[in-house]
């Protein structure tokens, strides 16, 4: 579970030019933790590898990112994407050696590494430019780490918890519960929540700020509450997303698709995602960009499958004259060469994420994927008031994402969707929140998770998930309880058989 430290250094020693390849490999002077950590531009550098694995192919610009959306009841795969097709089961059918499950293992417990690196470093740092920064870079590495391990949690359950470069080293090391776990994030990122930035500037896109720390809270609080059935941390849950709420750094767009457009980078409801700039290959989100974008339609060479379609139910969710359906999805148009076509031949498909540099290599995409949006705080906040007996006021937060919708461009006035009126019981108003998070948040690796934590209440939400259909036919079939939690990889138990048993099933 520890990368070549050797490997890790050689990122950091270029992470702050990453889009220029300036390394000449001399094996007399391999770079180690010893000699590289001397300067306040050394540490910043380790800080910025810490955040590279989000933007791999292996995490959230790949395959886990697939994996969540294609499991889903909101995404199927084109039947003429031959690639896809064929590989389609390997991460449909969560196993022990399915490439999402494996790489996002890997990857982030690399994210825990370059964090745990910096750490481990920082009081070495003697050259300093700006010695109030380094607070910072310590505050940054341990959300990382802390955000790392919710996503982990929320995968695997119980997973070992590697806080020091020792605990690394150590290839022997078993699973620790997820309740330890927890209270490891929840210590990191209560440590770190006044000490991020309010906001970054312009140059640093994508990294933490306060607010950050405080969604990740209210995210991992909303799962305590709704999936481990910790009903008291349900106010916990609310009362981390209303102090974004009330914080006043953050808001929704006026125009929905304009908070993912690349000219809008950097937008006030973008709280935390993978920033892009489409430079390079290693600096782009090309992968999920041309799983959704048009076949051959938009990137002159390396982009667009076509592949993930939304499926009818999900599509069908949205109400006449949703501005989300018409500006999220498109059923047809202009290729970047003024081709036209009136209907693409398998369905709409998503169109919030496009890239500026249309007619370009599909491989250099600048458009940034959103991990939390000021649109999810809302939701949150409406979900653990409605169940903590305030159903009144959950629907006032509700009904700001819907006139957000009506909005349309920013201020078309629609009719549609209408503020949700009623029934105002619990249970109406639960599966309102759940369903405007289906149209608010697709296509962002949310609903999967969704639907696990709420099928320990309602099983019944399982009726169009695409996770255990049939790879020959695409036709659903009964999820299997035991695949709603991934297991720990093959590759890793071969590693470390300490790592067994497995989570049950597998």
């Amino acid at each position: 579970m520890k990368p070549k430290l050797w490997m890790t250094l050689l990122a950091l020693s270029v992470a702050v030019v990453a889009c220029r390849d300036l390394l000449t490999e001399d094996p007399q002077s391999f770079v180690t933790s010893d000699s590289f950590f001397k300067t306040e531009a050394d540490l910043k550098s380790g800080v910025i590898a810490a955040y590279a694995p989000m933007r791999s192919n292996n995490l959230f610009n790949g395959w886990p990112w697939l994996s969540l959306e294609l499991a889903s009841d909101q995404v199927r795969i084109d039947h003429d994407e031959p690639n896809l097709e064929t590989s389609g089961p390997d991460f449909l059918f969560y196993s022990t050696g399915s490439r999402g499950v494996t790489v996002a293992w890997r990857e982030l417990y690399n994210v825990i590494f370059r964090a745990n690196l910096v750490l481990a470093n920082a009081d070495r740092v003697q050259q300093w430019t700006n010695p109030a920064l380094k607070p910072t870079y310590v505050a940054e590495a341990k959300f990382l780490r802390a955000y790392a391990y919710l996503w982990l949690t929320k995968l695997y359950d119980d997973v070992p918890l590697l806080l020091t470069l020792a605990d690394h080293d150590n290839l022997a090391i078993a699973r620790t519960p997820v309740e330890q776990v927890h209270q490891q994030i929840i210590k990191d990122l209560t440590e770190v929540e006044a000490v991020l930035p309010a906001k970054w500037g312009s140059s640093d896109r994508g990294r933490a700020t306060r607010g950050a720390a405080e969604m990740a809270l209210a995210d991992l609080y909303l799962w305590r509450a709704s999936f481990l059935k910790r009903s008291a941390e349900w106010q916990n849950a609310s009362d981390w997303a209303k102090k974004v709420i009330d914080s006043g750094d953050w808001g929704l767009s006026a125009d929905y698709i304009s908070t993912f457009l690349p000219s809008n980078k950097g937008n006030r409801e973008m709280i935390f995602y993978v920033a892009a700039s489409g430079v390079d290959s290693r600096s782009s989100t090309g992968f999920i960009v041309n799983f959704y974008f048009p076949r051959d339609f938009g990137l002159s060479t390396g982009g667009g499958w076509g592949a993930g379609h939304p499926t009818d139910w999900h599509y069908n969710q949205y109400p006449a004259g949703d501005y989300r359906k018409e500006a999220g999805y498109r059923s047809g148009g202009c290729r970047w060469d003024g081709f036209c076509v009136a209907a693409f031949k398998d369905g709409p498909l998503p169109w919030k994420y496009r890239p500026t540099n249309n007619g370009s290599d599909g491989g250099k995409c600048d458009v940034d994927i959103p991990l939390y949006r000021y649109a999810e705080t809302l939701l949150i906040y409406a979900e653990a008031q409605n169940e903590l007996g305030n159903s009144g006021v959950a629907v006032q937060y509700v009904n700001m994402i819907r006139a957000r919708a009506r909005n349309g461009t920013g201020a078309e006035n629609r009719a549609s969707p209408a503020d949700y009126a009623g029934p105002l019981d619990q249970a109406s108003v639960r599966d309102a929140i759940f369903g405007e998070r289906d149209l608010e948040l697709a296509h962002e690796a949310k609903r999967w998770l969704d639907l696990v934590r709420r099928d320990s209440e309602d099983q019944g939400y399982w009726g169009n998930s695409l996770h255990d259909h049939d790879p020959n036919s695409w036709r659903m079939q009964t999820i299997q309880d035991y695949k709603k939690r991934w297991p720990v990889p093959q590759g890793e138990i071969d590693l470390d058989p300490n790592l067994l048993p497995n989570n049950a099933g597998y």
